[in-house]
């Protein structure tokens, strides 16, 4: 377990040096990070905003949600 926490380590540094002398690999390296935070974040908030749009008071926090994720999606591209 430590030796997959340092193989990642050492792989961030790694692609983060090339980062900085590569454009294009720094673009990768943002597009990856976006790709897992916003995706699971994007689910997360649709589903709830689909639980929350099954009651009849929490109807606003659902359009809430479903403009959030909105919101999320345009951060992706």
């Amino acid at each position: 377990m430590i030796t997959l926490f340092l193989l990642i380590f050492v792989f961030m540094i790694v692609f983060g040096i090339l980062g900085l002398c590569l454009k294009v690999t720094g673009g990768v390296l943002k597009l990856t990070c976006k790709l897992l935070f916003l995706v699971p974040a994007c689910i997360l908030c649709a589903a709830l905003g689909v639980a929350f749009c099954c009651t009849l008071i929490l109807i606003p926090l659902g359009i809430g949600c479903f403009k959030l994720t909105g919101a999320l999606m345009g951060a992706l591209v």
